[in-house]
């Protein structure tokens, strides 16, 4: 499981007196580190001539000495709590939402195994899908009925949304650039809804389960897009225009 996205505080850096002292390579060397650590499973191998290279930084041995601090080395392996604690939340977000969007295929299919159980599913999932659209109105009339000055309560912070999408490239793999536009507009499409009152936090293991039932196609994204387009009414930017 590869973590693509994780939560990154500015205000944490800038608010941070070790950082603020740092010269601008010492910053450079720090902040690259960090980067490299997320994508490398939040450790990496303490090689100086080799983190040289990586961090472009020609006296980086001298300049390591001031940043040295901000990481734990030990048996030659570097390591930083911030982004092992920061990987451990995305990998159980990731987790979570995927469980939760093969309970909810479970739970949506279970005991329609009949001889006419392509007739019947079709009918149940309309019936289930109308039923939770009016759901998805009545919140929205509520929300959009108290004070403009009051956040709805399924408002999520940004980070979830990040975390959304790494679950969802998880299940379906992007084969393109133009697929992974895609599923980032669906993501800002869904902290968008939830921001208004249109949705709640569980959209996000609704989708996720549209997305396993998709994957098993011959083109998965596509055929995500279409459950999307039909079940929730999702149109992209080109669409929404019209």
């Amino acid at each position: 499981m590869k973590v693509r996205f994780v939560q990154l505080e500015s205000e944490a850096f800038l608010t941070d007196i070790d950082f603020m002292r740092m010269s601008a390579a010492e910053r450079g060397v720090y902040v690259t580190l960090l980067f490299y650590l997320y994508c490398n499973g939040a450790k990496c191998e303490f090689d100086p001539p080799t983190l040289g290279r990586l961090c472009n930084c020609s006296d980086f041995e001298n300049v390591w000495q001031n940043v040295a601090k901000k990481f734990q080395t030990r048996n030659g392996v570097i390591r930083h709590k911030r982004v092992t604690k920061e990987l451990r939340m995305a990998k159980k977000f990731i987790q979570h939402q995927r469980k939760a969007g093969l309970t909810g295929a479970s739970k949506r299919w279970q005991g329609h195994s009949t001889a006419n159980s392509g007739a019947i599913a079709n009918e149940t999932k309309g019936n289930v899908i109308e039923k939770e659209s009016k759901s998805l109105t009545n919140t929205s009339g509520l929300a959009l009925s108290s004070s403009n000055s009051v956040r709805p309560a399924a408002f999520l912070p940004a980070s979830q949304g990040l975390y959304f999408n790494s679950a969802l490239t998880n299940i379906i793999r992007p084969r393109s650039q133009s697929d992974r536009t895609c599923f980032r507009n669906v993501t800002n499409w869904l902290n968008k809804g939830c921001a208004e009152g249109t949705f709640t936090q569980e959209i996000f293991a609704r989708v996720l389960d549209l997305a396993d039932e998709a994957k098993t196609g011959r083109k998965p994204a596509a055929v995500f897009m279409a459950l999307l387009k039909k079940e929730l009414g999702y149109k992209n930017e080109r669409e929404r225009k019209f």
